[in-house]
């Protein structure tokens, strides 16, 4: 990643825009002149609540011969072993109200490389996805903590989630639960129908190697619903002066349709350029590099549920950040040379050829523009049987992925499920690139109580 240095200018922008900070939390702080009290928003006789939800999961992968990773020269693993604790808790207490997300997970992985030898990974992780402390009173609601922050209203994913990135087209329901909140301290201004946020989240680094603080960034939401309409202006700054301003809106029209858009513009162009860490004028090297302007992205969609319950979305997504046709063209060109050049190492390849992989799954930082998003669900297609189906296709070269999942409810607190992801593409297209042809997964969550 390109490292951005300040200037004496860019200080002066950050300490406007911390000035700017503060003198909002001030005014919209100043009817704490009296004690916090928090509102009792639950009747619950106790003051302590929790979840708690086992997962497992076994998938296997038929690797693709794709010009990334012809005869898995990479060590890309086709065996995966997942299973995790997911818990909750919720506490009401001292003037306000705790809740914490916990995953404690553990993944084996196994392979076999091109030349016959196999291969194994085996990780323990324990991460903390949630845990704040939110207080309120009057109209005003003070948040510290980590928190998963919604500000968007896409379904696959939503350019104006500013502070936290919870969709993605490859899994927009976060299945395995790897989404972390953001660290933030926050807070909140209510009125009847509208609601003003002021965040600060920086960038922290928990290993405590460097400097606790590594980028300073700054939030700010305004929401009113003006019936029928959810509007939302949105924006973020950090202390390199990059910054992104957005709008979303979303209506209802009866009880069965639900039509939303989003608008985002960033200051400098987010997308992961492979090639910026080496030399543009080495021969060897293509350079596709980015724009020195801001990007556009756009989200617009909807849902319809029919009257057997079936529920069909439909988003377009414009992703201003891609690489035009010869940008692409000139990184797939240039693939195939470092594969017989010997000029890179392996490490140095898996880690470009997993950037794209990335890239094209999960869109932080797409290859091209144009995708459309489709999906159905219905909850029971049979007698205790859903079916969650959903496609994600690139416009510009007919790529893309179709993921199909039943899930069998056994009991109240047992689900049963298959899924099934396949990817089609031509060698030089977006999701062609992908080392992953398809892939299976079985797997079972089970509710162990609250």
């Amino acid at each position: 990643m390109l490292q951005r240095h300040n200037t004496p200018a860019g200080n002066n922008s950050v300490r406007i825009y911390a000035r700017t900070f503060l003198l909002l939390l001030a005014l919209l702080a100043f009817p704490f002149r009296d004690a916090l009290r928090a509102e009792d928003e639950h009747e619950d006789s106790s003051p302590l609540s929790f979840t708690l939800r086992a997962r497992g999961e076994a998938e296997w992968i038929d690797l693709r011969d794709s010009r990334l990773n012809p005869e898995n020269v990479l060590g890309r693993y086709d065996n995966r072993y997942e299973g995790f604790l997911l818990g909750t808790i919720d506490y009401k207490g001292v003037d306000g109200y705790f809740s914490g997300e916990f995953r404690a997970g553990y993944e084996y992985l196994s392979g076999e490389m091109h030349e016959g030898t196999s291969f194994d990974d085996n990780e323990a992780t324990l991460e903390i996805n949630q845990l704040y402390y939110r207080t309120a009173a009057r109209n005003i609601e003070v948040l510290l903590g980590r928190k998963k922050v919604r500000w968007g209203v896409g379904y696959a994913y939503s350019p104006t989630d500013l502070v936290t990135r919870q969709k993605n087209p490859e899994d927009p329901a976060d299945r395995l639960s790897k989404v972390r909140g953001a660290d933030l301290v926050g807070v909140s201004r209510l009125s009847e129908s509208s609601q003003l946020d002021v965040l600060y989240f920086p960038e922290l680094n928990w290993d405590f190697e460097d400097d606790f603080v590594t980028m300073n960034r700054f939030g700010m939401r305004w929401y009113r619903f003006v019936d029928p309409f959810d509007l939302s202006l949105v924006g973020s700054v950090n202390d390199d002066g990059d910054w992104t301003a957005g709008v979303n809106t979303s209506f209802t029209v009866g009880t069965s349709l639900e039509l939303h858009a989003e608008y985002a513009y960033t200051s400098y162009n987010p997308r992961n350029d492979f090639l910026n860490r080496l030399d543009p004028d080495h021969p060897l090297y293509a350079y596709p590099a980015g724009p020195d302007d801001g990007v556009h992205d756009i989200l617009i969609g909807g849902q319809y549920t029919f009257e057997n319950n079936l529920n069909l979305v439909v988003e377009y997504m414009y992703r201003g950040g891609g690489y035009e046709s010869d940008q692409l063209d000139s990184y797939i060109e240039a693939a195939g040379l470092w594969m017989n050049s010997g000029a890179l190492s392996t490490s140095e390849m898996a880690g470009i050829v997993n950037g794209a992989d990335q890239d094209a799954l999960n869109a932080a930082a797409p290859l091209r523009s144009n995708y459309l998003f489709a999906g159905i669900f219905h909850p029971e297609v049979i007698r205790s049987v859903s079916l969650d189906l959903y496609s994600y296709l690139g416009l510009e070269d007919g790529s893309g992925f179709i993921v199909v999942m039943p899930t069998y409810k056994q009991s109240d607190s047992i689900d049963i499920y298959l899924r099934l992801k396949q990817f089609w593409g031509d060698s030089d297209t977006e999701f062609g690139l992908v080392p992953d042809d398809f892939s299976c997964v079985a797997g079972i969550s089970w509710f162990l109580g609250s």
